[in-house]
């Protein structure tokens, strides 16, 4: 199936996280074209909690490791998104959709699959 790649973050599965998307427990990619969206797979982020977004000296920061995690996505939906990680991401092709805390994933899908049809 085309269309695009949506990553977001979430700890329950039907919200997306409040607060960083770099501490969410899991990343939900799901693929949006054609007035279908499905759920492509859950990624677990072993990379929780932990600190040095783009400032550490280690060989790889935790900016680099989530891009990793969601690289072969095209949007990334988050309630929480520092403007360095968002210029991060936009330079890496990924577009950064910032939603209210609360939001539901089902919202916000619906919202990018009708934005997608109209292009």
């Amino acid at each position: 199936m085309s269309g695009i790649c949506v990553s977001i973050g979430t700890d329950d599965g039907i919200h997306v996280k409040v607060g960083h998307f770099g501490d969410s427990k899991y990343f939900y990619h799901y693929r949006l074209g054609g007035g279908d969206i499905i759920l492509e797979k859950v990624v677990e982020n072993p990379y929780r909690g932990e600190h040095g977004h783009g400032h550490g000296h280690g060989r790889h920061t935790k900016r680099e490791k989530i891009y990793e995690l969601n690289k072969d996505c095209n949007v990334i939906v988050a309630t929480f998104f520092g403007p360095g990680g968002e210029a991060y991401m936009n330079e890496r092709g990924i577009r950064v959709v910032k939603v209210a805390p609360g939001t539901e994933i089902k919202t916000i899908l619906e919202k990018l699959a009708t934005e997608t049809q109209e292009v």
